[in-house]
């Protein structure tokens, strides 16, 4: 039998678990800033931060300690979002790649499953692809419009991407601006006025996210649709500074993930499992009542949410590919460790180009000049990088010593080597693997470098 679109959205349709218990299928809000990293909230301890909409989220629900990016870039991770898949399984790899029109997305099973779909704004998949929404605000868009389009006797999927704490910041972005003085400078970053400041401007962005993130939660009251509505929270990929966005280290990968949904999810509930963004397809589908297509990756976690029996992860992926240059990187991610493999070693860290116009790296640059930087700061400005990289996260969390070549940690890195190959096999990855297939020749010893 030939396998279309449609007879793979027709399959995830067999499972209308909501509706054989009688129970309404829930609103589904999915909340989605632009460049932001844990700890980056208060609900995830940064006590200088001004996020009081989503703290609030955090206490009426589930705030998730180890979610992780599929990607480090806006739109492949996006990708990865609507089809549960790593994006070089579905062509998506490049940074502003639209999704191809034959991919099956999570909206497109809950638009059979009677759905009505909506977003505002930053979708980053193709105009096309805005097009099969149900409902499509461009910026500017009263969120109201929405909620006054939504039919009444149908279930609803609603997508906010924000563009903050996107590039470019600006003075005056939030009211009061939050102090230079009191801003938490990560490690992997040079303490200096210009690092604090621009840290600051960020701050004040997610901020303004914040609240407008409170309007849609308003609206969702207004309108009695809070009881019955999971409201998720998250980020495309992590903060834009260097070392972090288009990296594969936790500050490029690690992103806030706050579920809300009365009634299921415990209040103030805190999880340590780790979490894929392809995970969330599956979640939602899972939720609706559907049954999820068979090439997705992702696995449901609504085991975690509701309280059932849930196998927890071993590892979590990323990649990293063209963005404003192409530097392929593949990432596995335990609770304790993390392997990164450069298949361009021979490229130096190159900042995206919104981080290179920032005052946080020409500082950077200025500090080296001056000798002022720590030795594990100058690690973006070598000529070129191992192709192997090993963190022991437990002992070193800010991925500062690698490891791969440490002689007591040889069992590990080929634990890892053959775990990030087999996902590399799995999903049709276009980069060579470290480790052929049973019965495969090996080519070349991989990695090159050891």
């Amino acid at each position: 039998m030939r396998v279309t679109r449609r007879s793979l959205i027709q399959g995830a349709l067999a499972t209308p678990a909501y509706a054989q218990a009688g129970g309404q299928p829930p609103g589904i809000v999915f909340l989605f800033s632009d460049d932001h990293s844990v700890p980056d909230l208060g609900c995830y301890g940064n006590r200088a931060i001004r996020t009081p909409h989503l703290d609030r989220l955090a206490a009426e629900g589930m705030r998730f300690e180890h979610c992780y990016v599929a990607s480090p870039q806006c739109s492949p991770n996006r990708s990865a979002v609507f089809t549960g898949c790593a994006p070089h399984t579905t062509a998506t790899s490049r940074l502003h790649t639209p999704l191809p029109p034959w991919e099956v997305t999570f909206r497109d099973v809950l638009k059979q499953r009677g759905y009505y779909t909506g977003a505002f704004r930053k979708v980053h998949q193709g105009p096309e692809f805005d097009k099969r929404w149900d409902f499509y605000g461009p910026r500017g868009t009263p969120f109201s419009r929405f909620f006054d389009a939504l039919p009444t006797d149908r279930p609803f999927f609603l997508q906010l991407g924000f563009t903050d704490p996107h590039r470019p910041y600006r003075p005056g972005m939030f009211s009061p601006p939050h102090d230079p003085v009191s801003v938490g400078v990560p490690p992997y970053l040079p303490d200096t006025p210009a690092v604090r400041e621009d840290l600051a401007h960020y701050y004040d962005a997610i901020a303004r996210m914040d609240a407008e993130c409170g309007e849609i939660l308003g609206l969702l009251d207004k309108h009695g649709l809070a009881e019955n509505t999971m409201v998720v929270f998250s980020s495309d990929n992590g903060l834009p500074f260097p070392g972090a966005k288009g990296t594969c280290y936790d500050p490029g990968l690690r992103v806030p993930l706050i579920v809300r949904w009365p009634g299921r999810v415990a209040p103030g509930s805190v999880r340590s499992e780790l979490i894929s963004h392809v995970d969330l397809a599956p979640t939602w589908i899972e939720a609706a009542g559907g049954m999820t297509p068979e090439k997705m990756q992702g696995r449901s976690f609504l085991p975690l949410l509701t309280g059932g029996a849930y196998r927890p992860r071993d590892a979590i992926f990323a990649e990293r590919n063209w963005h404003d240059n192409f530097d392929p990187i593949r990432a596995v991610r335990t609770r304790r460790y993390k392997l990164i493999f450069n298949a361009a070693p021979h490229f130096p860290y190159r900042p995206a180009w919104d981080l290179a116009d920032s005052v946080t790296w020409k500082s950077y640059l200025e500090q080296a000049r001056r000798g002022g930087l720590q030795p594990h700061h100058l690690r973006l400005l070598q000529p070129s990088r191992p192709v192997l990289e090993l963190y022991d996260l437990e002992k070193d969390p800010n991925e500062f010593t690698n490891l791969a070549t440490h002689a007591g940690y040889v069992a590990v890195r080929r634990e890892l080597e053959a775990t990030l190959s087999a996902w590399m096999h799995d999903t049709y990855d276009y980069l060579p693997p470290a480790t052929p297939r049973p019965g495969q020749p090996s080519g070349r010893d991989w990695p090159l470098s050891l």
